[in-house]
C-alpha cells in the first residue's frame, strides 16, 4: 500500500510533493528582502489567523517565545482581545486572503491604529492592506493553506528581526539542511524499513491518535493534529503537558477504552530534568493500558528539532491517507461548510 506508485495512484494532487518542500519554501522565504519593523511601543505582537495559515505563527511564536522583546499572541477569532492598542503590530495570516474571521479582525485592527502587515497569496487581505498602505508580503499561489506552511514561516522570521534578541533567520539555515538530510528517508521512494513516517502510520491506522507535547513543541503537536485531521480524514486530537497529567493521565489509566486510542509523545533532549522526570512516569503509567510512542529528532537546535517533527507529522498524515484509501488533498466538508456560511451572509 505505501509503495511509491500506490501513494501516487492515491495522491492525484501531488500533496507529497507539497510535503517534501517544506525546506525549499523556508530557504526561499527566508531569502527574501526582509523588511524592518521596529517594535517601538508596542505592548503586543498579534499573530492573526485560522487553520492551516495560523499554525505557522503557533510554531514561530513558541520558537522565539524565549527571546522576544514582547509577548506574541496568535488571535483565531473574528475580534481582537480589548487589550489591544495602536502602538502594537497585527500581522494577518491568510494563504487565500479571503478568510472571514482574520479579515475581520485585520479590519478592527486598522480602526484601532494598530500597524499591520499582511502575508497572503491575494484576495480581499491583500486588497485590504494596500488600501490602507500597509506591507503585503506575497506568497506563491496555488497550494492549500496546509501546504504553505514553510513560506509563511519563512516570511515570520524574515520580518521579525527586531522583535527578538538574535536575528531568527540565522538558526534557519541548519534547520533547512536538517530538512533536507531527512527528507530521503521519508519520501515515498524509501522502504518501510527505513522510514518512520510508514511505519508509525501503520501502527496507528487502527487507532485514534492523541498527540501530546510540552512547550514548545505543544504548537508541532497541534500540526500533527491538524494535518492527520485535513490528510489523513481521521478523529485527532492534541493535548499539552503537563497539564494534561492533571486531568486526561486519569482516562488513559482507567478508561478501558484506552485502547482503541494511540498517545503520540513528541519529546525533546533539552526537557527540563522536571518535565523529563514526569514524563518518563506518565508514559510508565499510560504504558499499562495502551501502546505509548514517543518521538524524537535529532536536529542540532531546537528550529532544527521542531520543523523535523512537523515534517515527520506531516509525511505521517500522508501515508496514513494513502492506508485509508483518501485523497489527502480535497477537504470536502470544509469547501461545503464555506458555501453554507457565505450563503448565509447573503441572505442576511
Amino acid at each position: 500500500m505505501l509503495e511509491p506508485r500506490a501513494v501516487a495512484q492515491l495522491d492525484p494532487g501531488r500533496m507529497r510533493d507539497i510535503i517534501a518542500s517544506l525546506p525549499d519554501q523556508i530557504a526561499a522565504a527566508t531569502r527574501a528582502r526582509a523588511t524592518h519593523f521596529a517594535v517601538d511601543e508596542a505592548q503586543r505582537i498579534f499573530l492573526v489567523g485560522m487553520g492551516g495559515s495560523a499554525i505557522a505563527g503557533d510554531v514561530f511564536a513558541a520558537w522565539v517565545a524565549d527571546r522576544s522583546k514582547v509577548p506574541i499572541q496568535v488571535v483565531r477569532d473574528y475580534h481582537l482581545p480589548s487589550y489591544a492598542r495602536s502602538e502594537d503590530i497585527l500581522v494577518a495570516l491568510s494563504y487565500s486572503g479571503n478568510t472571514e474571521e482574520t479579515l475581520a479582525a485585520t479590519a478592527q485592527g486598522i480602526k484601532l491604529e494598530c500597524r499591520v502587515i499582511a502575508i497572503t497569496s491575494g484576495g480581499m487581505l491583500a486588497d485590504l492592506a494596500r488600501k490602507s498602505d500597509f506591507s503585503v508580503f506575497d506568497v506563491p499561489t496555488g497550494l492549500p493553506p496546509r501546504g504553505a506552511f514553510g513560506h509563511l514561516f519563512g516570511i515570520l522570521a524574515a520580518i521579525s528581526r527586531d522583535w527578538t534578541y538574535s536575528d531568527p533567520r540565522g538558526e534557519l539555515d541548519e534547520a533547512v539542511a536538517h530538512l533536507r538530510s531527512i527528507r530521503t528517508k521519508l519520501r515515498p521512494e524509501s522502504g518501510m524499513r527505513s522510514n518512520r513516517a510508514k511505519a508509525l502510520a501503520v501502527r496507528i491506522r487502527a487507532t485514534v491518535p492523541i498527540i501530546y507535547a510540552a512547550p514548545p513543541f505543544s504548537a508541532v503537536a497541534r500540526r500533527w493534529q491538524t494535518q492527520l485531521n485535513e490528510n489523513s480524514k481521521v478523529l485527532a486530537f492534541s493535548s499539552t503537558f503537563p497539564e494534561a497529567d492533571h486531568n486526561e493521565l486519569v482516562g488513559w489509566v482507567e478508561d478501558p477504552r484506552a485502547r482503541s486510542h494511540r498517545p503520540i509523545l513528541l519529546r525533546d533532549r533539552d526537557e527540563s530534568t522536571a518535565m523529563r522526570r514526569q514524563l518518563d512516569i506518565t508514559v510508565s503509567l499510560i504504558a499499562r493500558k495502551t501502546k505509548v510512542e514517543e518521538i524524537r529528532d535529532d536536529g542540532p537546535t531546537l528550529v532544527s528539532r521542531m520543523l523535523g517533527t512537523l515534517f515527520l507529522g506531516d509525511y505521517v498524515s500522508l501515508y496514513l491517507a494513502v492506508l485509508r484509501r483518501v485523497d489527502p488533498m480535497v477537504l470536502k466538508p470544509i469547501v461545503a461548510l464555506k458555501q453554507k456560511l457565505a450563503a448565509a451572509r447573503r441572505k442576511s
